[in-house]
């Protein structure tokens, strides 16, 4: 089987070098293609990759497509049998390419081959395998821990989903399932992508020798907290409700969107004014408080300085500065994630329908190999999933595994 190795870049030429030069001896030496995809950066790195490695097919995309529509691109590009994915911030370690053919050749039902990423010195975990929450967030179990404290999955062992950052799938699967969502932009591609392959009978398997080590962060860099806060949740919930058949969608849907407001609720308590805003005007606790007792609280809680301060702005900007606004923070990341998933829904619709005319595996069947987790990850969580109403949420009968931060990475 022939290979390609695809590397989509954007803003990226500092680490992209380290990057080729990992490929180069099997660039020039055992003829592997790499196909480099400059996926809109202002830096032009597709440029500099062309003149310093003149093996590479640089593609060019004058907008930034995401990392899902980058990877599209890089495909239409290769001529492989097998596509490699390779982080642009994460080096290729001696045979990488091999491992991930011969893993996929020795396991015929095996669409996908999840290749092993170590942090950059090699001495940690970055990705073994991954586990799926019960609301279609994912981990990347074992991150941080030390190489040598946890033994990653023997070859060929199924998982879940593969990381986009080094995985290899055969052409013929990619282009019958469609690959990755591309209106997923980043993040959770590779989940969903994992997710309609088992549902279709196809597998995702280990290949724990095609090892990269991984700089990390570069696409998180780019984006910044609160447009990848959004990402993450927008796209939880498109893969829930893209992927989920039937009788997943109805066992798991009343946990997965009140989690999701739940969340919402409690990060506009984490502002004093937000938390007052949305309180229930009905009840006596929400009343809102009298000015002596506002004024009151902020001498509390910011002293004469702050209280002088605020009076400086509203002499300046006017009465209306003490009114909450909804700025760059979790609430209003929650509320553009629930936008953009509302935005999209038809087409999600649609995606689905399209899974379930080629499904040959119940979801019930998927998640007794690979139980949904739960983890408090949020403000808010570890109260309301210990609560008894989110209990009654929880469907009987489904594999479920309760975790937490701290066993499944080292932050």
């Amino acid at each position: 089987m022939k290979a390609s190795v695809i590397i989509v870049a954007h803003a990226g030429a500092h680490h992209l070098v380290d990057s080729l030069d990992s490929l180069a001896e099997a660039a020039e030496h055992r003829g592997t293609e790499v196909v480099v995809v400059d996926n809109g950066s202002a830096d032009r790195c597709g440029e500099e990759a062309r003149r310093r490695y003149p093996w590479a097919n640089v593609v060019r995309s004058d907008d930034n497509t995401g990392f899902a529509g980058g990877v599209h691109l890089g495909v239409g590009a290769a001529t492989g049998d097998v596509l490699v994915l390779l982080n642009d911030d994460a080096a290729a370690e001696p045979g990488l390419v091999e491992a991930h053919v011969e893993t996929l050749a020795a396991n015929p039902k095996a669409a996908v081959s999840a290749g092993r990423l170590t942090s950059w010195d090699g001495r940690r975990h970055d990705f073994l395998r991954g586990g799926v929450t019960f609301d279609c967030h994912a981990f990347q179990l074992g991150q941080g821990f030390g190489v040598t404290d946890i033994e990653p999955p023997a070859p060929g062992t199924p998982l879940p989903f593969a990381c986009g950052g080094n995985m290899a799938i055969r052409r013929s699967d990619w282009e019958k399932s469609g690959g990755f969502d591309r209106e997923l932009f980043a993040y959770f591609e590779d989940v969903d992508l994992g997710w309609r392959l088992w549902a279709v009978g196809r597998e995702v398997v280990a290949a724990p020798d095609a090892v990269a080590r991984h700089r990390g962060a570069s696409t998180s860099a780019a984006l910044g907290d609160f447009r990848r806060g959004v990402l993450f949740e927008r796209n939880a919930l498109r893969t829930f409700f893209a992927c989920a058949d039937d009788e997943c969608r109805a066992a798991f849907g009343p946990a997965v969107l009140a989690t999701f407001l739940h969340r919402m609720t409690a990060f506009a308590k984490e502002r004093p004014e937000l938390e007052q805003a949305v309180a229930d005007p009905f009840a006596a606790a929400g009343a809102p408080p009298s000015r002596g007792d506002r004024w009151r609280r902020r001498l509390r809680d910011e002293g004469v300085t702050g209280c002088a301060r605020h009076l400086l702005a509203r002499g300046l900007l006017g009465a209306r500065v003490g009114n909450p606004a909804l700025e760059d923070g979790l609430l209003l990341m929650q509320l553009r994630a629930a936008q953009g998933f509302f935005a999209g829904l038809d087409r999600t619709e649609k995606r689905r329908a399209e899974l379930e005319a080629a499904r040959t595996m119940p979801d019930r069947e998927i998640l007794t190999r690979f139980p949904r987790l739960i983890v408090p990850t949020y403000t808010g969580d570890e109260e309301f999933f210990a609560s008894d109403a989110f209990e009654t949420l929880l469907p009987d009968g489904w594999p479920l595994e309760r975790t937490n931060l701290d066993d499944v990475m080292r932050r």
